[in-house]
């Protein structure tokens, strides 16, 4: 299994997510095929992929013609003292620092902008800038373009979940079914290049799975369709539930584009936190915009051994003290808990104050869980406080298998262990079931634990 970690200091964009693929050395050649195979009505799409400099620091910047065109018109503007409101009209990517793509605007970062649909007619792209969208396509046309290019399956499976994700978040914004929702910036020529540049990228370098550091959104306002609205625009907003974040005060503009944050919920990203990890190649992917610090998506690559055997994720634990509740409580409290989406439950015996015996109750659950299990706990027990902590935790590879055995197959788990060897492990349920069934103690049945 291959790890990516992209580094999002400042923010992630589609262009800029590309660019640092690249910078790993996915292969440029297969990029501009699966891009030159995607047919547009307007026409074929001219590709700007260079080795440039940001505040010192080398990197791959990478765009449309008509961005890059457009970001340096921008620039240009920005020289002669032309004050274009940072409004990020959502755009691009940061990168459009040098663009004059008609996206690029404000985010530098990508053309995404995907504030889609109502928005996008109305920006105004604070910097001036008025885009040459062209047709507004639906998540249908988008996925006929996908499917028809020349890319792998797999490929196209990445690019498809990207641009789903982003459907599903404008429909939920509009209130509209996603095969009703028509993308603006998102659904020109130079966006749909970016999501699908990163796909082709994504397999050629046979990534796995996405990993981030918090993601910094810049600040300030962003101008659509109706009005000026705060960063994150809502589609960003809603597509970055459940992962961390950063409000840059000291950024008046949007860091992460609509773009970029679909990317990383397409591809399920998940937080890295602190966790150690060991990487082989490290790459930066250049924005144009400057934010007065280095503006580049970094990327870290690891094929370590041990990445396919072991792993690491984030949960919330939940714990609370109890000196006033009874033994069956506890138990009733335990299985209500356990189904209202809890990953795990123990409960310790300890010696609260003034000498009264009680219990410390310590839940495991998914951040997209915590709510709700926290809400059980509340409901269930007479607790009046449960204190709350992010942790990071390794897990070893498992799946869901049946094994054959001497009762017949048996559900449980496959697992692999740090040295790569595999073992089954049958689940106790299953165990009862055949002691019940072979009328034998469940600890005398041969099957693997």
């Amino acid at each position: 299994m291959t790890t990516l970690i992209w580094d999002c200091f400042s923010g992630i964009a589609g262009n800029m997510a590309v660019a640092s693929l690249l910078d790993l050395g996915a292969d440029v050649e297969k990029l501009k095929k699966a891009i030159d195979s995607l047919e547009f009505v307007e026409g074929p799409l001219e590709l700007v992929i260079e080795e440039k400099l940001n505040m010192g620091i080398r990197g791959v910047y990478f765009n449309s013609l008509d961005d890059y065109l457009l970001e340096h018109s921008h620039n240009h503007e920005h020289d002669h003292g032309h004050n274009h409101d940072h409004g990020h009209t959502h755009n691009h990517d940061h990168e459009h620092s040098h663009s004059h793509n008609n996206h690029a605007h404000d985010h530098e970062h990508d053309h995404d902008h995907e504030h889609a649909h109502e928005h996008a007619h109305s920006h105004a792209h604070d910097h001036g800038h008025g885009h040459h969208h062209g047709p507004h396509r639906g998540m249908p046309e988008i996925r006929a373009l996908i499917e028809k290019a020349q890319m792998t399956e797999r490929a196209k499976e990445i690019a498809i979940s990207c641009f789903t994700a982003l459907a599903q978040a404008e429909a939920h914004i509009h209130g509209k079914p996603v095969d009703e929702v028509h993308f603006h910036e998102v659904g020109a020529r130079d966006s749909i290049a970016d999501m699908v540049g990163a796909a082709v990228c994504l397999d050629d370098l046979n990534v796995s799975e996405v990993l981030i550091t918090p993601v910094h959104l810049g600040s300030g306002m962003v101008k659509c369709a109706h009005g000026l609205i705060p960063v994150p625009a809502p589609a960003t907003a809603i597509l970055l539930q459940g992962l961390p974040v950063v409000i840059d005060n000291e950024v008046s503009f949007e860091l992460t584009t609509p773009t970029g944050a679909a990317l990383l919920k397409g591809l399920a990203a998940k937080p890295v936190f602190t966790r150690e990890f060991l990487y082989e190649k490290v790459g930066h992917g250049l924005g144009s915009r400057q934010t007065g610090r280095p503006n580049f998506l970094r990327a870290f690559l690891s094929n370590s051994e041990n990445s396919s055997k072991k792993k690491a994720d984030f949960v919330v634990k939940l714990s609370t003290s109890l000196d006033n509740v009874t033994g069956e409580l506890l138990g009733h409290a335990a299985s209500s808990i356990m189904a209202s989406g809890a990953l795990d439950f123990c409960i310790f015996p300890v010696t609260m104050k003034k000498g009264r015996p009680g219990f410390v109750l310590e839940i495991l659950a998914a951040p997209q869980m915590a709510d709700q299990v926290e809400k059980q706990v509340f409901a269930e027990l007479p607790t009046l406080g449960i204190r709350r902590q992010m942790i990071q935790r390794s897990i070893l590879e498992r799946e869901s298998a049946e094994e054959d055995s001497c009762f017949g197959l048996i559900k449980g788990k496959r697992i692999t262990e740090i040295d790569g060897r595999q073992r089954f492990a049958a689940e106790f349920d299953e165990k009862v079931r055949l002691s019940e069934r072979e009328k034998m103690p469940v600890r005398r049945l041969k099957i693997p634990d």
